[in-house]
């Protein structure tokens, strides 16, 4: 089944969810108890429709704030996180989403803009990559990424030959089997990612899940002996997610802070493509060259890998692959810990639960104690210097006493 790329954050998180489930369980039925709830050629030739000058993101484009006109005739009152009098008011004609929009988007918008003017490219490239933004994505929602902003982006890849910024464009390009959209992304290449990038096996690892997309099995071969071959694995979103809440300025209330980090999060990359899992399948790895190439990439993503996708896929691989059981039953401790860190810090714009588009209750995951909870682990990304798995870490241990 081919998987659009605008639905591509929900879908990975479901992967990610079901991956963990199964880790978990093979974990605790291990150790006899019941489980509980609880991843070439180089470069092409830039075309001429690439235009230069970054333009500033948009503000909340998808969320669409009612303006505060509308807001005259109120019907609900919402219990938001630091949000009390007139308004805490919503108007007849919004959603609680359209509220909260309202409410945070002139310090999002500054936030926005000044990252895009920012004399830091990599902090540059995540203002302009913020106009992509969509916290809550609709089904059907697949908007066109032949756009200024991203025409902007891509030059600015192309200009700096910056691994991270470069990575950034690409994941912001992504169409229908891992190609280029139309337009001024056709200007970047996977392969020039890895060329720019020549230690790191993340990019060969997207070659080969383009490849699988395309049914090119010696593309897989080349991308995979590439991956295996690699010094090391690095994703850069992490760390750019680090530089972009760092800008944010101190006095953002908390429901702002939250916002900020749930749009950055829309535009993040991930990890690892999931692809890797099956090009790794039990069958796959039947063939001694495979296996050998698959356990050199699940001891990258073990070691270096800084997402929690990418802890997930190790950890599934390394069951898969044999691994000594102290490595399996550590990585798969990981991970349990890790979404049990990660459930408890709830992104209120995705969270399972009321949908805050219609919940008339006052919003449950916008009140303080959701809210800040996701905040403090945006601290904690930004402590770990942009490193997910670093960061789940150090919620964990804050959850079980442990300094």
């Amino acid at each position: 089944m081919k998987i659009k790329g605008s639905f591509r954050p929900w879908w990975r998180w479901i992967a990610l969810a079901i991956a963990v489930l199964g880790c978990v369980t093979l974990l605790l039925v291990r150790n006899g108890r019941s489980p509980h709830k609880q991843i070439a050629t180089v470069g092409s030739t830039p075309p001429a429709l690439i235009r230069a000058g970054p333009e500033k993101a948009n503000a909340h484009a998808a969320m669409q704030p009612a303006s505060p006109r509308e807001t005259a005739a109120t019907a609900v009152k919402d219990e938001l996180c630091g949000v009390s009098e007139s308004d805490s008011l919503r108007a007849g004609n919004e959603t609680l989403e359209q509220h909260v929009a309202r409410l945070t988007e002139p310090a999002i918008s500054g936030w926005k803009s000044s990252l895009a003017s920012s004399e830091d490219l990599r902090r540059q490239a995540i203002g302009l990559a913020l106009a992509n933004a969509r916290p809550r994505p609709r089904p059907g929602d697949a908007p066109s990424k032949d756009t200024p902003v991203n025409n902007s982006l891509v030059l600015l890849a192309m200009q700096t030959d910056d691994p991270a910024i470069y990575s950034l464009a690409l994941h912001q390009c992504l169409d229908e089997d891992y190609a280029m959209a139309a337009g001024p992304c056709e200007a970047l290449s996977w392969e020039h990612w890895a060329a720019i990038a020549p230690d790191n096996a993340m990019p060969w690892l997207w070659i080969a899940a383009r490849a699988n997309r395309t049914a090119d099995p010696q593309g897989v071969e080349t991308a995979l002996a590439n991956a295996s071959a690699a010094a090391g694995i690095q994703e850069y979103g992490s760390s750019l997610y680090a530089q972009a809440m760092a800008a944010l300025p101190g006095d953002a209330s908390p429901l702002e802070k939250a916002a900020a980090g749930t749009e950055v999060n829309s535009v993040s990359m991930g990890g690892a493509p999931l692809e890797i899992a099956s090009l790794c399948s039990q069958t796959a790895i039947q063939k001694s060259l495979r296996k050998e190439q698959c356990s050199a990439i699940t001891k990258d993503l073990a070691k270096q890998g800084s997402t929690m996708f990418d802890l997930v896929l190790a950890s599934r691989l390394a069951e898969r692959l044999g691994f000594p059981e102290e490595v399996r039953t550590a990585l798969m401790t990981e991970a349990k810990n890790a979404m049990v860190a990660l459930t408890s810090t709830p992104n209120p714009w995705t969270t399972t639960g009321p949908d805050p588009s219609t919940d008339l209750s006052g919003g449950l995951w916008f009140r303080c104690g959701p809210v800040r909870r996701y905040d403090a682990f945006v601290d904690a990304i930004l402590a770990a210097h942009g490193n997910e798995r670093v960061a789940l870490a150090a919620v964990s241990r804050t959850l079980q006493g442990i300094k």
